[in-house]
């Protein structure tokens, strides 16, 4: 019998997904991976929108693999592309909205602040 690796390794179109007219949301830091970590991967439609929100114990990372996005980041209006990485720290309001006619692809990692 071989040895069970230590190690996870996953195809992203296998990951469970949640999805709706304008978002697809996958959670890549399955359970017992990472404790306290989230990391997830966003395909926002053109339209679509998340509103300003505000998290108390966590920061946030969000890296833009493809497309654009507008995030209201403590009231400033920024845009962002490929390769921008954006940190929210926690207690600034943020929402996010996608730019332009392709879907704006990201990946968005939240873990507690210490």
């Amino acid at each position: 019998m071989g040895t069970v690796p230590r190690y996870t390794y996953r195809r992203l179109t296998k990951l469970p997904s949640t999805a709706d007219e304008l978002r697809r949301h996958t959670v890549l830091n399955l359970p017992g991976m990472l404790h306290g970590l989230s990391f997830e991967h966003m395909v926002m439609r053109p339209g679509a929108a998340v509103p300003i929100s505000v998290e108390d114990d966590t920061g946030i990372l969000i890296f833009t693999f493809a497309g654009r996005g507008v995030m209201l980041l403590d009231g400033d209006r920024i845009e962002v592309s490929a390769n921008d990485l954006v940190h929210i720290p926690a207690g600034v309001p943020y929402g996010l909205r996608t730019l332009g006619g392709s879907d704006w692809v990201y990946v968005v990692l939240q873990a507690p602040v210490q």
